[in-house]
């Protein structure tokens, strides 16, 4: 990585293999065509500068668009590059909105969320880069891992802490999903791609963005949202990753988002008997239909789930009186020379002559 250079033209006959160094030909391809080495079959792309950063195989694809590795040939390090779909930039009006929402992530400076560190276009695609984290989503890490409830607690804490860090910078997510929340090898979570769907919407219309299973209702019914519609799709992820199934079901997206607005999500506990109701309650609350009825601000909701997890300490009892211990005469302590109180009383009123001072 360090020889690379954006200065210095690619050589495309000799693309190293990220997986194992072979030389791969990709001459005569797009760039970020797909490649296939022939020595490792290892999956690679045909690699493009942006910027300073040289893209050289995709991580991931999505709804809205592609994940990359990248090498920074300035800080010698790797990072992410999410290149969405060119539609999201088919308008003056939807890139603005989108660089907005990028320029608003990239002022959050957060343990639990993903880093921002550029925006710009490939070839009429927008772009972000952003921080590299070894991860899983929290979609697949539940599938993977016989998670405690005390580390649901913990995740559901460090989600809190990144949204409402983002929230303080006036961010609202939009879409809030197991598949945005990335959890590290320490088991940390960080929350990702704030702000993307909800401005990623087809200019002079108005359209539902999201994931239909974690909508808020007010979202759903396109009123206006704020951070409790994040409140809301956190709490049904949970529901989800918990019981194994999403609070409203339905044959499509439409019915699933029809039967948000229409009414109450089920209780957790229907689902999930071997859940406290502690949780319980943390979930149902998030899941409100009224959002007046959800948590009234962040910290609220992250001071419940700590009381739920820190050690009970026993109330003090105000008619405890300590006991003596046994063999202990506590009314008769010996004074610095070994004679106990009473006794020098004794000597001082036998002897008229003798002052306490003097003793």
């Amino acid at each position: 990585m360090a020889d690379a250079s954006p200065d210095h033209p690619l050589d495309l006959t000799k693309i190293p293999c990220p997986h194992c160094g072979a030389e791969v030909n990709g001459y005569g391809l797009e760039p970020l065509a797909p490649l296939s080495c022939p020595e490792c079959e290892g999956e690679l792309v045909v690699p493009v500068w942006v910027d300073h950063y040289r893209i050289t195989r995709m991580l991931g694809a999505g709804a809205m668009g592609r994940v990359y590795l990248a090498d920074d040939s300035q800080l010698y390090r790797q990072v992410a590059v999410k290149v969405l779909r060119s539609r999201y930039a088919s308008s003056p009006r939807m890139w603005a909105a989108i660089a907005r929402e990028a320029k608003l992530a990239a002022s959050v400076h957060h343990v639990n969320v993903v880093q921002i560190y550029r925006l710009g276009r490939l070839n009429g695609r927008p772009y972000i880069i952003m921080e590299l984290v070894p991860h899983m989503t929290l979609e697949s890490y539940n599938e993977e891992n016989r998670i405690s409830e005390k580390e649901w607690i913990r995740i559901t804490i460090d989600i809190l802490k990144g949204l409402e860090a983002a929230n303080s910078k006036g961010l609202v997510h939009g879409d809030v999903k197991p598949a945005n929340i990335l959890i590290t090898p320490k088991g940390m979570a960080k929350v990702a791609d704030f702000g993307l769907a909800r401005n990623a919407r087809v200019d002079h219309t108005v359209e539902r963005w999201g994931t239909p299973y974690y909508m808020a209702p007010e979202k759903s019914a396109l009123v206006q949202e704020d951070f409790r519609s994040d409140l809301y799709s956190l709490g049904t992820s949970l529901f989800h990753c918990l019981a194994g199934r999403a609070p409203f079901e339905g044959e499509s997206a439409e019915e699933v988002i029809e039967a948000a607005i229409a009414g109450e999500a089920p209780s957790l506990r229907e689902f999930c008997p071997w859940v406290s109701d502690e949780l319980v309650s943390v979930v149902d609350r998030m899941t409100r239909h009224n959002p007046d009825e959800r948590y009234s601000s962040y910290k609220e909701a992250i001071l419940t789930l700590k009381q739920m997890i820190q050690p009970k300490r026993p109330h003090p009892d105000p008619n405890h009186k300590k006991q003596a211990l046994p063999g202990i005469q506590t009314e008769k302590r010996p004074s610095l020379w070994g004679i106990t109180k009473s006794r020098l009383k004794e000597l001082l009123e036998s002897e008229p002559g003798l002052h306490e001072d003097d003793a």
